[in-house]
Parts: C-alpha cells; sequence; structure tokens
C-alpha cells in the first residue's frame, strides 16, 4: 500500500511538472516495485514455493535428517532455518560440499584456533540441512522465492531490451543485486535516485547510501553545505561528529541561527503513559485536521500503541490508511475458524460451539430465527441443564426436556435438532483426521469442505477479511499441493496458524488524509505533518533479534546483514522524516505497568542538543495542557451523568421494580445487603450459572433432595416411594430402596459427568447415618410432606413462597426441615434474625410451627441442627413477619438500600464489580 501511494504521488507530480511545460497530456512511466518488474521481464520455469509451502518442504527434509537436531521441534527450526537460508541465497553465499572446509571457515570467523566441539555441532547441523534443503528442491524440482529472484535478476540482464531503469527509494542492495545493477549503470540503461547524502560511514544516517556507493564501486561527491534551512542544518550537524563533540556542535550551531527556529517545526512529547500518548497522538492530529492541515502521517514501529491511536480517531470519525494492516489471524473470520475447530477438537464444547454459531458468518435460515434458536439452546439445553460439551448429551437433554415439559415448543426442538444435525455433518469430514497423520492437502479439503456444509464460505465471501481468511486458504491448499508430509493434527493447527498469523490483512484505500506507517514505509513521502510515535529504546533502535546460529561478528564475517546495518537503515528513515514534513511532533511514554520506560537514543540525541543550543526545551507545553482538559476529548453521545463510583451506594428501588411475590432467598439478601437486593431482585442482574463439567456440591445437594423425596413420596420414573412404617426392623429393605433410588438419580448424572461417580460413593457412606435419622425422627414426628410448595400472603401487595424440604407435623404444630450438604446457619443468626430461610418458610404455612431444623449431610453423618423451638417462635416469628411488613413499605416508598460492606456476606457477592466496595471501604464510616 506504501508503494501505491508513492506511485500516485510521483504521477501526480510528473502530471503538474508536464502541465507546467504546456504539456497538457503525459505517457507516464510503468512504475512498480522491483520484485514486480523482474517477475514481468523474467520467468521462472520451476514453481516457485510460498512460504507455507516451504515450512512443509523443509520440514518433511528435517524429518529425514532427524539425528541432526536431537529434540528440538522440527518446525521451530524449519523457520529459522529458511530466514537463515534466505540470507545465504540473497547474499550469493553458499556452504561447501566439504564438511571440513565449512568447518575452518567458521573457525576463521569465531577466531578459534582450537578445535571447539559446539562449534563443529554447529557446522555439522548446517551443513547437513542446507544440502538436505537442496536436495529437496532439486529432487521435486522447486525454486525458493530467493533463488528465483536471484535467477530472474541474471536473465533479466539479457532481457532488459531498450527498457531504461530508473531505481528510487531504495537503501540496501543485496551483493546480486548490486552486481546487476552495476552491470546496467555501466551500460547507461539504469539511473539511481536516492534521498540524503552519502558521506559517512559508521552510526551515522548516512550509512546506507555510503554502503550502497560502495557495493557499486561510486564515490558520492561532497554536497555543499547549504545552513539556510535550519532543520536541515540541525540534524547534519547533529551526525557530524568529525566538527567536535556535541556541545561544540549546538554551539556552532547556535552561531549561525540566532533565533530557536527548529522548535518552531520540531516538538516533542513525553506522556505519562502509554494511554495518555495514545490520546496525545490522536489530539494532535485533530488538531492538524482542524487547521486543515493534511497530509498527515503517523509512524511508529509500535502496534500495539497504533490500535489504539486507530480507535480513538474512529471514535472521533476520523478513518486512516493503514498502510501495514494487521494480522489475518486477528480477524473476526479467522477468529470464527479458529472456535470451529477448537469445537470440533473438544467435543462440541459449549464455549467455542456458541461462539461459532453467534458469529456472523454463521446463520441457519433467516438471522433472527437463527439467533432465537442459539439462545434456547444456551439458555434451555446448556445452561440450564449444565451441559458443557458432547452432541449426544445436548440430544439427549433435548430430548429429556420436551419429554418433561409438555408445553415446551415442539418445532423449537425440531430446529434445535436440525441444528445439531448440521454441526454434525459439518464436523464429519474434520473428526476422522484428529488420529493419526494426513497430508495437509487431506486437512484443507475437509476444512474447505466442512466450512462450506457451515454454510459459512457465501458469509465470508461478503466480507472484506472474510475474502481474505479465503483467499489464505487457497493459497495453502496451493502449497500442500507441493508436499505429501503427513503431519498429525497438532502439526496442522500449527501451521495453519502461523500462516494466518504471517498474512497481513489490509483494509482498501479510504483516500484518508491520515496514513498510518512503519519508518521504512514512510520513504520518499511528504506530509503536511508528521507524528513519529512510541520513540522508546524498545522500537528505536530496537534490539538485535534472537539468531539460533552466528552471533553479529560471525554474521559481517560471512557477509551476512548485521543488526548494525539494519539500525542504520532504522535511524537514516527516522532522520528522513523529520526532513518530510514542516511539522513533526516526536511523542513516548514514561512510564509503562509502573515500570519506567527507556527514552530512544535518538530521541534523547535530538533534545540534548537541542537544549545545548538555545537552553530551551523542545517539549509541547500547549499539548500537554490540553490533553488533560476533558473539552479537549472527543465528545460522547451519552449525556448521563457518571456514577460516584467513590461513595458507598445506596439507590432507592421504584415500586415498579420490586418483586411481585418474596421468597426465602430475596428475604435473605435483603437481610444481608440491601445492595445486593437491590441488584439481584430488583435490576435482576444475578449473572447466569457458569457450566461446569465436574459436579459441584450445589449439583450434589440436588440429586441428594431428589432421592430423598422420591424416597418418600412418588415421583415419575424412579423406585418408591417407602410405604408402611420405618423402624429398626425395616432398616435393610429401607436401605435397600434408598439404594436403588440413589443408583438411578445418580445414574444420568454419572454419564454426563466425570466427577459425579465420586459424589455417588460418598453418598452411599451417608445413607447409613441419614437412615438413622429418618427411623429416630419417625418416632417423635410424623411426615406431613416433602418438596412442599407453599405461599402466603402477608398484606395486600405482599406474599411470600417457596419450596420447603420437608415438614413433620408432632400434636398440632409442625416441623420445618431443610436438608443441607454445606453447613448450616449458626442457631445463633437464626435466633437474631440474620439466618431468615427457616423462618421464611414457616412464615408460609399456616399451621402454627413449633421447630426449625437443619439436617446436616456430611461425608458420613447426617446430623440435625435445631435451631429454634416453640418458645423462641412464639417471639422470634411474630417479630421476622412485622419487620418483613415494614421492610416492604419502606420499600414501596423508595428507601434507600445501601450496601453493608459486611466482609462475610462480601466474600461471596457476585456484585462487587457493581458496588465497588474496595473503591469506598477505605474512606467511608
Amino acid at each position: 500500500m506504501a508503494e501505491e501511494r508513492c506511485a500516485a504521488q510521483l504521477r501526480d507530480e510528473l502530471l503538474r511538472q508536464a502541465e507546467a511545460l504546456g504539456r497538457h497530456a503525459l505517457l507516464g512511466p510503468e512504475i512498480q516495485t522491483l520484485d514486480s518488474w523482474l517477475a514481468q521481464a523474467a520467468g521462472i520455469a520451476l514453481p516457485v514455493l510460498n512460504q507455507p509451502a516451504r515450512e512443509l518442504v523443509l520440514a518433511d527434509a528435517l524429518r529425514h535428517a532427524a539425528g541432526v537436531y536431537s529434540d528440538t521441534d522440527p518446525w521451530l527450526l524449519a523457520g529459522q532455518l529458511l530466514t537463515l537460508f534466505d540470507e545465504l541465497t540473497r547474499n550469493d553465499l553458499d556452504i561447501p560440499a566439504q564438511l571440513e572446509q565449512f568447518e575452518s571457515r567458521l573457525a576463521d570467523c569465531y577466531a578459534v584456533t582450537e578445535p571447539s566441539p559446539a562449534l563443529q555441532q554447529e557446522a555439522w547441523i548446517l551443513h547437513t540441512l542446507w544440502h538436505a534443503w537442496r536436495k529437496q528442491l532439486a529432487d521435486e524440482q522447486l525454486s525458493d522465492p530467493p533463488s528465483a529472484h536471484r535467477q530472474r535478476l541474471l536473465d533479466s540482464l539479457e532481457q532488459v531490451g531498450e527498457q531504461h531503469l530508473w531505481l528510487i527509494g531504495f537503501t540496501d542492495f543485496s551483493p546480486l543485486e548490486s552486481h546487476w545493477l552495476h552491470t546496467l549503470l555501466a551500460r547507461g540503461q539504469a539511473h539511481l535516485l536516492m534521498h540524503g547524502a552519502a558521506q559517512h560511514d559508521g552510526y551515522h544516517p548516512d550509512r546506507p547510501l555510503h554502503d550502497i556507493l560502495a557495493q557499486l564501486d561510486m564515490e558520492a561527491a561532497a554536497p555543499a553545505r547549504d545552513h539556510s534551512d535550519p532543520l536541515d542544518d540541525f540534524i547534519v550537524t547533529l551526525f557530524d561528529d568529525t566538527a567536535g563533540n556535541l556541545q561544540q556542535r549546538a554551539c556552532d550551531f547556535a552561531s549561525r541561527h540566532a533565533a530557536d527556529a527548529v522548535s518552531q517545526r520540531l516538538k516533542t512529547f513525553c506522556a505519562d503513559s502509554p494511554e495518555q500518548e495514545a490520546q496525545a497522538v490522536a489530539l494532535q492530529v485533530r488538531r492538524w485536521l482542524l487547521d486543515d492541515i493534511q497530509p498527515v502521517a503517523i509512524i511508529t514501529e509500535d502496534r500495539r500503541l497504533a490500535r489504539r491511536v486507530r480507535a480513538m480517531l474512529e471514535a472521533s470519525h476520523i478513518a486512516l490508511d493503514d498502510t501495514g494492516g494487521w494480522a489475518l489471524s486477528t480477524t473476526s473470520a479467522a477468529a470464527m475458524l479458529e472456535r470451529w475447530l477448537e469445537t470440533v477438537e473438544e467435543d462440541f464444547a459449549c464455549g467455542p460451539l456458541l461462539d461459532v454459531l453467534k458469529s456472523p458468518f454463521i446463520s441457519f435460515g433467516e438471522r433472527d430465527a437463527h439467533l432465537a434458536r442459539v439462545r434456547r439452546l444456551e439458555q434451555d439445553i446448556i445452561l440450564h441443564e449444565n451441559i458443557a460439551r458432547g452432541l449426544q448429551r445436548y440430544r439427549h437433554h433435548l430430548e429429556r426436556r420436551a419429554a418433561r415439559l409438555p408445553d415446551w415448543s415442539e418445532p423449537m426442538q425440531r430446529a434445535l435438532q436440525q441444528m445439531l444435525n448440521r454441526l454434525d455433518h459439518a464436523a464429519s469430514p474434520l473428526l476422522p483426521l484428529l488420529q493419526d497423520t494426513h497430508p495437509a492437502l487431506a486437512y484443507l479439503t475437509a476444512l474447505h469442505d466442512s466450512l462450506n456444509e457451515l454454510g459459512a464460505l457465501p458469509c465470508l465471501a461478503e466480507d472484506a477479511a472474510g475474502q481474505r481468511l479465503l483467499e489464505a486458504l487457497e493459497e495453502l491448499q496451493q502449497a500442500a499441493g507441493y508436499s505429501a508430509v503427513p503431519l498429525a493434527w497438532s502439526e496442522f493447527r500449527n501451521w495453519l496458524g502461523r500462516s494466518l498469523e504471517q498474512t497481513s490483512f489490509r483494509l482498501p484505500r479510504s483516500g484518508s488524509a491520515v496514513c498510518l506507517l512503519t519508518l521504512e514505509q514512510s520513504r520518499l513521502q511528504r506530509f503536511a505533518a508528521s507524528v513519529i510515535a512510541g520513540c522508546n529504546r524498545e522500537h528505536l533502535p530496537g534490539s538485535p533479534p534472537a539468531h539460533t546460529f552466528f552471533n553479529q561478528r560471525v554474521r559481517a564475517q560471512l557477509g551476512l546483514p548485521t543488526w548494525s546495518q539494519s539500525v542504520a537503515r532504522k535511524l537514516h528513515h527516522f532522520c528522513r522524516v523529520l526532513h518530510g514534513a514542516p511539522r513533526v511532533l516526536l511523542t513516548r511514554h514514561a512510564e509503562r505497568d509502573a515500570e519506567p520506560v527507556a527514552v530512544s537514543p535518538w530521541l534523547e540525541l535530538l533534545e540534548t542538543f537541542h537544549h545545548s543550543a538555545w537552553q530551551q526545551s523542545l517539549e509541547d507545553m500547549e499539548l500537554h495542557r490540553l490533553v488533560v482538559q476533558p473539552q479537549a476529548q472527543p465528545a460522547s453521545p451519552d449525556s448521563a451523568r457518571l456514577p460516584d463510583g467513590a461513595t458507598r451506594p445506596a439507590p432507592p428501588a421504584p415500586p415498579a421494580l420490586q418483586p411481585a411475590s418474596w421468597t426465602a432467598y430475596t428475604h435473605q439478601r435483603l437481610i444481608d445487603c440491601p445492595y445486593r437486593y437491590f441488584a439481584a431482585d430488583a435490576l435482576k442482574l444475578k449473572p447466569r450459572e457458569e457450566i461446569s463439567e465436574a459436579l459441584s456440591k450445589s449439583d450434589y445437594g440436588a440429586l441428594v433432595h431428589r432421592i430423598v423425596q422420591a424416597f418418600h413420596s412418588d415421583v415419575a420414573r424412579l423406585p418408591g416411594p417407602w410405604s408402611g412404617p420405618l423402624d429398626d426392623s425395616q432398616r435393610d429393605p429401607a436401605l435397600a430402596l434408598l439404594t436403588r433410588i440413589s443408583d438411578v438419580v445418580f445414574r444420568e448424572a454419572i454419564e454426563d459427568n466425570f466427577q459425579a461417580r465420586s459424589w455417588l460413593q460418598q453418598w452411599r457412606s451417608v445413607l447409613p447415618a441419614y437412615l438413622d435419622w429418618e427411623i429416630g425422627r419417625q418416632r417423635d414426628w410424623q411426615l406431613r410432606s416433602v418438596e412442599l410448595r407453599a405461599e402466603r400472603a402477608l398484606e395486600t401487595g405482599l406474599s411470600i413462597h417457596g419450596r420447603i424440604d420437608r415438614v413433620d407435623q408432632r400434636g398440632g404444630g409442625v416441623a420445618v426441615v431443610d436438608y443441607k450438604t454445606g453447613k448450616p446457619p449458626a442457631r445463633d443468626a437464626v435466633l437474631a434474625g440474620e439466618a431468615v430461610q427457616l423462618s421464611s418458610y414457616a412464615l408460609m404455612l399456616e399451621t402454627p410451627v413449633t421447630q426449625l431444623d437443619y439436617l446436616e449431610i456430611g461425608r458420613d453423618q447426617a446430623k440435625q441442627h435445631t435451631c429454634a423451638g416453640d418458645e423462641e417462635l412464639q417471639q422470634l416469628l411474630p417479630a421476622i413477619e412485622q419487620r418483613l411488613r415494614q421492610l416492604h413499605r419502606d420499600l414501596q416508598q423508595q428507601a434507600a438500600l445501601p450496601a453493608w460492606g459486611d466482609e462475610n456476606v462480601c466474600g461471596y457477592c457476585e456484585f462487587s464489580g457493581v458496588c465497588r466496595r474496595d473503591m469506598w471501604v477505605h474512606d467511608d464510616v
């Protein structure tokens, strides 16, 4: 995209110059990159492998030489080797056929005089793998891009004809390219235009151009020094270390320019954080656009910062052309593909499955109807039935739900079954490939068939990122055609993932006045204003890449590119950007995550030199003032006042939000914390339960409740109930019945949850103790009902309802029993009116309640906890009822519902993110 922009600007300039000469039409030159011209001028007979194909071919070669690299991952090694092999080919280097010669050459490069096992090992690995790679290409009659480039350079010398080439903007040539260019220059068929001087070597912006002329056996004429442009003179003097030390050069520069003209064109900004730096960049761009200063360039090597700036500008409705684009793997189209493969791998796990079904690229029918079916699958089957994975389990529970709820929609059931069948068919091409090894082409063909069955292909074709994904998959299919190397599923997934990560996605040019570039992409371009963002040491100049083979000294000895050359090119581009606009802002941030961030040495040098010359700072203080002003931020369409997050929340709840009928849990939440009641019951914000593949303690409790219910009452499809008296003489038959009921109830749970079997064993160990309690209980109490649904109106507009585990009767009174597989509340909490579950149940009954009991079902015991007797209840229940009536009246009058901030309640409250207790508990008394 940067080349296209440069070409367009060159055409425009040529037309303007022709117009100035009175030429109203111009047959302009053909403008293209060197690679594209070579591909057009000189064809290659052999197929040229792209990067994915090369990885496959090299991985195959590595497998045949597995003894060379021992336990190293061949795919990781393949990527490193390809980079090195490309450098060797581009720089016209070869590894000798004789291992001893290569060892001797490396020993000279390392300056090793004695035999070194490490050096011999490195030489042996490279020698073996290089020749295995070249043999693999020769045997299969294939070529790689560097070899093809080399051949095209040589062939084009014979096929260039009468063409004249103008090479513009180059900052480095390989030895082969230098030889090619030298030949064309000697013929008078090439012209080289370079931006900048070429007088200096070493750590200097001139070095890339100086190296090019040295390769071409040319010398640059010394340019006449022009001090009229202060910024140009500033940069030249800054790096001219032949003119004295930095302080001397600064003084000489200040003597030539009495006024500080540099700060009119060059500004710096040091932000406190990356977020503030992004805000400053976006703000400065907006300021320039408001002043009709355009085009504007944002130049940075920090992609994270670039994404944040992009988001801020788009929030201000300012589009920008992103020349670099971003990795295809980060797009929503690639995310859908990744989640579908995870779905197939993980037996249709609910997380990736729902992501696929909700993706805009998947729709089984009309979109709204499709999403309605997905919601029913999610809410009714996955969440309500706690099913984490497995098509058969989804189908089974779908049928169970339809049988259990006759009024459940039959059309919806059929639609969900069809959806599951569609998913099953879509996965069928891929499922057989999860085992064993297969060629990459087999995987890609199956993936294409799977996406087609999902109906994703037409949707992807209508989306820009989706189109690029389809193109990438087609390129991979072509690459797979060159190698039948067998891959395991994990190897295919890694190969596919790397390919999508290495493939760029760029939106078409929007014609925006704002352009996002890297330093290298800014070559040959001029802008009305530029920002160089992210001026820290991490990115300018950055760190040397980690090389598996050869250190920097050996690379230099062998003639391979070195880190110092890369730094010099980046410095060259950096200085060219300073020349390329009349307004330049350089930004950085001082800290990230409370850790200091080192400034770029280039920015530090600029600021030090400027301060030494005029004792003034380049820091843009006006931008500092504006960036902290709320008025300078983009206007938000939301004009609502933000909540005061640092105070204890105490909102009222309008009567319309009050529950029509209270449950014991609603009552308990209000007592625990009024704000928790407000969030859960008034606003209905209670989060959905997470899907758990392991049987939780609450699930275990539900199974125990169902077993006890079936033992005492008639439950469909379960053995029982027990009939007749229950005493010590009937203990064994009763235990046998409880065991049969338990096995049936746990059977389905064991199919769905791998931990259910251990819970069943625990329950079986409790059964004797439970039965002992039951026999003892029935000596004093008569079972009246189990799982009793009760409701009672306390006054107009106030009722309380719920399901009581058990009600026993003795004389004219009843006892309320609640089963607890966890720790029950303490007796004191019940009598104090703090734990109100049992008291709430008692208020639901018309019959006088004379006892409140918890039955704690532990690992190997069933222990009764009596919380209140007859005399205590005569005082407790009226007091709780009176308090409940008063709470209801207060709520109807919109009384405040404060957050208590009680540590015990807050420890398990699900609304801590809304309440923000940590923000006010330290300041609130």
